[in-house]
């Protein structure tokens, strides 16, 4: 089904905002860096001063793409017209959503940490975890983006404490769960499938039942990987700018085809301008691994860091932008049609190298874009012929979507495409772009959070 929430949601997000305040108690940046912060992914991660430095950092040296002018949004709600018979399946959710409120809601008031641990989870990796809420609350996890962009405690505010035990975490090989080692270390067993079961062994170690989980972005794609497996586990889910890595999902982000290119083809040429070898039948896998192999230094073409700053340019561009074109269908090559080209090594290491990484390649920037290029390239692990729309049709718990229309890193079809096999799946459409934290999709996630937690059905799985 899909609806959008009646009325008209507005909000102005900034510290001194009437209604909520989004970035209240959380920062000394200014807005623009906020905006930045918030639109790449990063949140505010667990350790908030080192990534507010980071991402300052990087704003500078992405040439300050980020916009001077307040940051806010006012929107209005459209409601969409569905079939009868979808209607009707959903009458209950539908009825549940009309009795809402049309007034915005902002994030709810944050909490204290009830504990935060580690939890060994093997090849190296400490899982870091966090709990928020009450710990008789409704049981729930959130997956944080990236891959590899790190939790951030404001993700626990998309969620009323007074009535939820929120589990935050670090994916392996990022924020506090980096194994030893530089970037490049934490590639080794970094799998979708390895993500799953350290989330398997968290639930276990908090000794909790079932959960729901929700995510964004990445986030959406690793919550339906471990409901492929662990679907007994989940009570509902809900996402936020599906994300199902698709041959063609991949080819809208980073193809030379049709599909985000479109969006800015001076940004497309700035990211590629240094791969002569592109045409337009190749593979935006092989552009994701000519990037990794740049950035952990075996490309003498580009430097590591030269290659992270072309990366970052492209998702900040793709973050900030809307009017995205529609998801292409058309088949694309993959990784086993076209070889990676061969490329010449330094002659030795990087001059800037320890340099860089000691401050703006290193937190959860450097590890971010590198892992993104890592599962790009190998398509999140995903054997030939899986796909996560497949297993989603044997869901039988609730899942509430969230998309905005204007997200031009993650089509609004794929959250179509989920809506239309997931028999219990409704969407709601935003007038937002990508990030987790526009005013829109704030709204109606924290909507379709309340909504949840007052379903007594659900509360008696838990």
């Amino acid at each position: 089904m899909i609806s959008a929430l009646p009325g008209t949601t507005s909000a102005v997000i900034c510290s001194a905002c009437p209604t909520g305040g989004h970035f209240r108690k959380t920062s000394r940046l200014d807005l623009p860096q906020l905006k930045l912060m918030d639109d790449i992914g990063f949140g505010w991660n667990i350790r908030a001063e080192p990534a507010s430095l980071f991402l300052a950092l990087a704003a500078r040296r992405l040439g300050r793409i980020c916009q001077t002018k307040p940051w806010c949004s006012r929107r209005t709600g459209r409601i969409h017209s569905c079939c009868e018979a979808s209607a009707l399946r959903s009458r209950s959710m539908l009825r549940a959503l009309n009795a809402q409120t049309s007034e915005a809601r902002a994030l709810h008031d944050a909490g204290e940490v009830l504990r935060a641990g580690t939890l060994e989870v093997g090849d190296g990796f400490k899982l870091y975890f966090e709990e928020h809420g009450v710990l008789d609350g409704l049981p729930a996890v959130f997956l944080h983006g990236g891959p590899g962009a790190g939790c951030s405690r404001r993700m626990a505010q998309l969620f009323d404490l007074s009535k939820y035990r929120v589990v935050l975490l670090d994916q392996r090989g990022c924020g506090k769960s980096k194994r030893p080692g530089d970037h490049t270390a934490q590639l080794h067993c970094n799998t979708t499938w390895h993500l799953v079961e350290d989330l398997e062994a968290l639930r276990d170690h908090l000794q909790i039942d079932k959960w729901v989980v929700a995510g964004g972005s990445w986030g959406t794609c690793l919550a339906l990987a471990y409901a492929s497996r662990h679907a007994d586990r989940v009570l509902a889910m809900v996402l936020r700018a599906v994300c199902l890595f698709r041959e063609e999902e991949l080819g809208f982000f980073l193809g030379p085809g049709p599909g985000a290119r479109t969006v800015d083809r001076d940004a497309w040429r700035n990211l590629t301008d240094w791969l002569p070898w592109i045409t337009n039948r190749t593979s935006p896998r092989i552009i994701a691994a000519a990037f990794r192999r740049a950035v952990v230094g075996e490309d003498s073409a580009m430097s590591p860091r030269d290659a992270m700053g072309k990366w970052w340019q492209w998702e900040a561009k793709l973050i900030t932008a809307r009017d995205p074109p529609a998801l292409s269908r058309q088949p694309l090559a993959s990784c086993s049609d076209v070889e990676l080209p061969p490329a010449d090594p330094p002659t030795g290491p990087w001059q800037d190298m320890l340099m860089w990484l000691a401050s703006f390649f290193m937190g959860n920037m450097a590890v971010q874009a590198l892992l993104t290029m890592h599962y790009v390239a190998e398509r999140a692990f995903f054997l030939p012929g899986f796909e996560l729309l497949d297993a989603a049709r044997l869901f039988s718990f609730p899942i509430d979507v969230v998309h905005g229309r204007n997200d031009c890193i993650c089509p609004v079809e794929n959250a179509k495409d989920l809506v239309a096999v997931a028999p219990s799946a409704t969407l709601h459409v935003t007038d937002a772009g990508h990030s987790q934290w526009d005013a829109n999709n704030v709204d109606a996630f924290v909507r379709a959070t309340d909504h949840i937690a007052t379903c007594t059905d659900i509360r008696s799985l838990a």
